[in-house]
């Protein structure tokens, strides 16, 4: 018998005792004998509910068995099918995921990875996406650190002691941690952030360990994978790549590009699994993405995309390179402002399988079932 249910024995006892010393003063012995048997249900009661509730409660734990029983192998097709020209950074991610899935044990983190590259190039989206293929019952663990500028936001992210504001809400990277073990945590562009912040993911990328400071308690990160967005050093990495190196020296010297280029000590960067490349889309590319976001768009307003005609998608990579500071990013902005108008025709028409075609005069000419329906 535990404490709990010492307590509650107790507690009953007491109300017991105190029901029939007062039953005995004041009513006949019938009296006494009901208010005892009532405080006994009571008593009894409340301890089948304590049970059933802790036999009810889930267990927080990882569950190494049941990690080395995912399969992420078969869902990278859909993620290169949602993500452009990045395949090889894909095969790569997926591979050593799923291989540290089978190995996965207390004291190690699934996988952690840094990926460089440009603004607007899939590094969070590629992020996302993964967690949705491993854990698609969990939300990821989204970090925005730049707005991280202060040494004491390191607070922020494991909670802050008590004594402090806030050390009641936890941390943004301890809590839902600690709330459920499978997570994927993205730290969002983690080198604008103060680099005093780095030093609290030391332990957790080497012991998949952390303790919260509001709570005291040890969070476990041994089910999480972890992923890094980084838009300095770029130029530096891809000096490095234009070299004929063994894929163990171009790993060192992309680290040590990045140890000279941007607020990453060499120390830091060893902790990452990997460190990826994911550079600027090739014309192609950048066609195939959009066509991916016009479809998403119009499907958020109930309207299958049927055909989409090509010059659409050659003004799209022209719009592209016209916005290469800020990526494929800026592709949604400018299908949004090229496509509203006719999709509010489309929704007063009520169709909803679409082909968008262009008119000789340059206009967006929305059709269904091969008839143009509005202009």
């Amino acid at each position: 018998m535990n404490s709990g249910y010492k307590a509650y024995m107790m507690v009953g006892f007491a109300v017991s005792l105190g029901g029939l010393i007062y039953a005995a003063n004041k009513w006949n012995s019938l009296a006494v004998l009901a208010i005892f048997v009532a405080a006994l249900v009571t008593c009894i009661v409340v301890m089948v509910l304590n049970r059933r509730r802790k036999s009810e409660k889930p267990d927080k734990g990882v569950n190494y068995q049941k990690l080395a029983k995912i399969d992420l192998l078969s869902s990278a097709g859909w993620i290169k099918e949602n993500l452009r020209g990045h395949d090889r950074v894909v095969d790569d991610l997926v591979d050593t995921i799923q291989q540290e899935l089978t190995l996965s044990s207390p004291g190690r983190v699934l996988s952690s990875f840094l990926l460089i590259g440009p603004t607007g190039t899939g590094k969070t989206f590629l992020a996302q996406l993964v967690a949705q293929a491993l854990y698609p019952d969990s939300e990821p663990v989204l970090l925005r650190m730049n707005q991280l500028k202060h040494a004491d936001d390191v607070f922020t992210l494991i909670g802050a002691p008590p004594g402090r504001a806030g050390y009641e809400m936890g941390g943004s990277l301890t809590r839902p941690v600690s709330e459920n073990p499978y997570r994927v945590v993205v730290f969002d562009e983690l080198d604008k952030c103060h680099p005093d912040l780095y030093d609290c993911l030391y332990d957790i990328l080497d012991t998949a360990q952390s303790r919260e400071k509001s709570s005291g308690k040890t969070v476990d990160f041994s089910g999480c994978v972890f992923f890094g967005t980084c838009n300095s050093g770029v130029e530096q990495v891809r000096a490095v790549l234009k070299q004929n190196d063994t894929e163990d020296v171009r790993a060192n010297k992309i680290r040590d590009a990045l140890a000279g280029s941007t607020s990453f000590a060499k120390p830091f960067l060893a902790r990452w699994t990997r460190v990826e490349m994911m550079d600027e889309l090739k014309p192609l590319n950048v066609a195939e993405v959009a066509l991916l976001q016009l479809r998403r768009y119009w499907q958020d307003f109930g309207i299958e995309l049927t055909y989409v005609a090509p010059q659409l998608l050659l003004d799209a990579v022209e719009k592209n390179e016209e916005f290469r500071a800020y990526g494929v990013r800026q592709l949604s902005a400018y299908i949004r402002r090229q496509t509203n108008q006719a999709i509010s025709q489309a929704r007063h028409a009520k169709i909803t399988r679409v082909h968008l075609d262009v008119s000789p005069a340059g206009d967006i000419m929305v059709k269904s079932d091969g008839i143009a329906a509005v202009r």
